[in-house]
Parts: structure tokens; sequence; C-alpha cells
């Protein structure tokens, strides 16, 4: 009898005080790049929004590292109670799964997806001087100097290597990638000249592309960005196979308890559709894009396949 009371006492405590509500205590959001990069301005924004939604403190961490994992291995090693949440998207949770082999983890199974946030285009950017006013005139400069032409990337598999990638692809031309790492400048690279284009994220680049200091020729996205209104699409520039985005969106670890991702889950898309959180994702440079957990679990396991079938068509290999 006195064990049976003893059990019923520790359930107890293990599940709290008693009526308290989840979450109750501090919630801690993992971001798997640097500080200033895109995810970490989504995972700011959304622990703004859990913060008031739910009266708690919010710590936004950064793990960066190993183009991802770092951070991941994290969540997955932290307590699986609903506390813990990751930032991720394109750069973690769909091009890596479709380049490396033997990728240490199945996105779709190790990895509760709670909701999409936004979503953002990349831009294919050129040097100032570059002597092309738009895609086709691109095209054509690069296809008269095969192998001559540089394009920058962070690391293999990046979203702006990949569209690079799907890019030559397309248009039969040749560009040379010069990596310039996660803590580079790409924007110090390409007015230097060392690299001539990039698809950059336009979060990253917005602002330097206002300023004239480099050349947007056009967004990856099937729509024109509100942020560059007169910047075109590459389909409408005569590239109608050619559509880019990227995603973030939030996650817990596979193992969470249901009700707890539905509570997390509910409050995130909530404050994806809240307009002061949409007008701060759009003066970043970013596309409010808010989905479901269930949708954007989907979602995201069609984008791994999709860029699974790109880097078998290119022959990439991982690194």
């Amino acid at each position: 009898m006195r064990k049976i009371v003893l059990a019923v006492v520790l359930l107890a405590l293990s599940a709290g005080p008693a009526g308290a509500e989840f979450p109750d205590k501090p919630l801690k959001i993992i971001v798997p790049f640097p500080a200033g990069r895109v995810t970490d301005l989504v995972a700011r924004i959304v622990g703004d929004g859990l913060r008031a939604k739910f009266n708690q403190p919010v710590v936004v961490e950064n793990r960066p590292g190993a183009s991802g994992l770092i951070g991941m291995d994290a969540l997955l090693k932290a307590v699986p109670d609903g506390y813990t949440l990751l930032v991720g998207g394109l750069g973690s949770h769909g091009i890596p799964p479709a380049v490396v082999p033997n990728y240490p983890y199945d996105v779709n199974k190790d990895f509760t997806a709670l909701a999409m946030v936004t979503e953002f285009v990349n831009v294919l950017v050129v040097n100032k001087d570059l002597p092309a006013a738009n895609p086709m005139e691109f095209v054509a400069y690069a296809k008269a100097r095969p192998g001559q032409l540089n394009y920058g990337l962070t690391s293999i598999g990046a979203s702006n290597h990949m569209t690079a990638e799907l890019f030559m692809l397309r248009t039969g031309t040749k560009i040379v990638g010069v990596p310039f790492g996660q803590s580079g400048n790409p924007i110090v690279m390409l007015r230097a000249n060392d690299v001539q284009v990039i698809f950059e994220n336009l979060p990253t680049v917005i602002g330097h592309i206002k300023s004239g200091a480099i050349k947007a020729l056009a967004v990856t996205s099937p729509y024109r960005t509100e942020q560059l209104p007169a910047v075109p699409t590459m389909q409408e520039s005569g590239f109608p196979d050619f559509s880019v985005t990227s995603w973030i969106g939030m996650y817990g670890p596979g193992t969470m308890p249901s009700d707890r991702a539905k509570v997390l889950g509910d409050a995130i898309l909530a404050i994806a559709r809240e307009p002061a959180a949409q007008e701060k994702l759009k003066a970043a440079g970013f596309e409010p894009s808010p989905r479901s957990g269930a949708d954007y679990a989907k979602f995201q396991a069609g984008e791994v396949e999709r860029w699974k079938g790109v880097v078998k068509a290119a022959n990439i290999k991982a690194q």
C-alpha cells in the first residue's frame, strides 16, 4: 500500500503544481545558425509572441555549426517536454537531407513540425558593373564565358548553392562555386568582384540592393515580392520551370507529447497570422506564410523529395 501511495505522490510531483497549465515555466528556442541570420530573426519574432501569449520568459539560444546539425542535436538531446523548441527550415530540414548521404536524422519523424511561419525568396544579384540588365542577358553573358564566372555559396547544400545548381541545370550555363563559409560576407565578395553572382536570401541583401551597391536581376519565387516590386521573377524572365522559395518554421522533438505540440502549434500559427508580426516579417524581407503543423509536415516532405531530384540531376556530392 505504501508503494502505491508513494507512486501516486511521485506522479503528482512530476506533473507539476495542481491545475498548472502548459507552459508554466520558461521556454527555449534553439537557433541552429549564427545570430543575425534569417532563422534567428524569425526565432526572435516568434519568441516575442510566445512571451506575450503565455507570460513566460523565452530564451533564444544560438547553437550554430555543422550546417545546423549542432542545434538540431541539442533539441533532440533536451527533455522532450515542449519547453525546448527549434527554428528551422529549408537550410536544415529541406535541402541537407536531400544532399547528405546517411543524414543522421529522419527530419519527417525525429522532429515535430509545429507550424510554418514564413518564407522568403532568393534573389539573383550580380556585381553592379556586370553588363547584364536581366536574367536573359546574364545567361548570354555566362554562356559566352563558360567556367569563367564565379558564384558565391555558404556551403555545399546551402540554399544559395542549390539555387545556383538549379539555375545552371535550367539554363545550360557553367559557373564556378566559391564558398564564403558560415561567417563570410557574400556582399563584400560580390562588390570586390571575387564572385560575379549570388542567389542570396532576400533578407540578407535587400538593403544593399536598395542602396545600389549590388544589382538585382530577378527573384526566384513564382511571384514578385512586395519588398522589390519592380524586380521580375525568373518565370517572367523566360524561365517558366524555375521556382525556389526558402521557408522557416518551428519544431519540437518527435517524441514530445501531442497535446503540448498542439498548444504550441496553435500559438505559433496565431502569432504568424498577427498583423504586427507579419509587418515585422515583411519589413525584414520575408513573406508571411503560416501553415499548420500537419500542412507544414506534408510540405516539408515534398520539398525533401524535390531537392533529391535536383541533387541527382546535378550530380552533387556532399563534402
